[in-house]
């Protein structure tokens, strides 16, 4: 975790901090479009104030290095005891790092109260289940399992059809 909105200049400070001592360390942050009223169409932090992190090996002189980088917050589950990404969360992972950190939107196909399957996009080839519809603003809200927590996001649609 880091702090909220400083997420892009947390990564660029991390992998300065890195480069010599720990080359092989990856971060990640994820952005995509999203839309509202106010604001219309804009680039935002699909999860806002977490980077994921790939290393070799997590010792005390990575952590070290990571603490003193600006913004730090700290790892979860907590510093003592960090959550290893796996099983479906390390393949939504892999799925979200290869489509890159700049995600598009995505299309769907739902039927409310039954699970989705995204039709293209960083988030297609797995089914979600959508927690919220709203059709008036056209959107849907899902729930990663990337995160303990399972935290929740919600997604712009631009086509819509029924499962079949």
């Amino acid at each position: 975790m880091v702090l909220t909105g400083e997420e892009k200049k947390f990564k660029e400070r991390a992998q300065e901090a890195f480069k010599d001592t720990f080359p092989g360390a990856q971060l990640y942050f994820f952005e995509c479009d999203m839309f509202t009223k106010k604001r219309g169409w804009y680039k935002g932090a699909l999860f806002p104030s977490y980077l994921f992190l790939g290393v070799e090996e997590f010792t005390p002189e990575f952590f070290s290095t990571l603490r003193s980088v600006k913004g730090f917050c700290r790892i979860l589950r907590d510093n003592q005891n960090p959550t290893p990404i796996a099983g479906r969360a390390l393949e939504e992972l892999r799925q979200l790092i290869s489509y890159g950190e700049a995600l598009g939107v995505s299309q769907f196909e739902f039927v409310e109260g039954e699970p989705i399957h995204v039709k293209s996009g960083p988030l297609a080839n797995y089914e979600w289940e959508i927690l919220k519809v709203n059709r008036k603003k056209g959107e849907v809200t899902i729930q990663t399992s990337l995160i303990e927590s399972g935290m929740r996001f919600t997604l712009k649609f631009t086509e819509v059809e029924p499962v079949k």
